[in-house]
């Protein structure tokens, strides 16, 4: 049996992964369905960034799982990540930008003109009032002397 099988005799999962850190407590490893695993066997040779392909052991008894370093990723495929920067930064390479001045914002808007043409009417509306009151007491207090 190889190193690589598991103890129940199946080919462990291969997958592709990124060590994201390497301390006392181990080598973890990031994989690509994000879940987090510490690497077992020889990873003297793995520094932090490192990218490449684990064997997935079947996990453990206390559930959880550890990952064997198999190698270095041989192809340079983009990830999820790195395809979405490209066509963002495809679109945006494509895209005129626009001019950053600043218009000039009208001094007065429509509705600002109709607010005031309203008060001004109901200034005037209430002079008048206040004209013919002061005219009513003024002609009520002639009456009654």
């Amino acid at each position: 049996m190889s190193p690589e099988e598991t103890t129940m005799g199946h080919e462990p999962e291969t997958v592709r992964g990124e060590v994201i850190s390497v301390g006392e407590d181990g080598v973890r490893v990031r994989l690509s369905s994000d879940e987090i695993v510490v690497a077992s066997g020889d990873t003297s040779s793995l520094e932090e960034g490192d990218r490449g392909l684990f064997a997935l052991e079947e996990p453990r008894a206390d559930g959880t799982r550890r990952v064997l370093w198999v190698s270095e990723e041989a192809s340079d495929e983009p990830t999820s990540f790195d395809e979405e920067f490209d066509e963002l930064q495809g679109a945006l390479r494509d895209r005129r930008p626009t001019p950053r001045h600043a218009a000039e914002a009208p001094s007065h808007t429509l509705d600002e003109e109709r607010i005031e043409a309203w008060s001004k009417r109901v200034s005037a509306a209430l002079a008048q009032v206040r004209k013919h009151r002061a005219k009513r007491l003024s002609d009520h207090t002639n009456d009654a002397t």
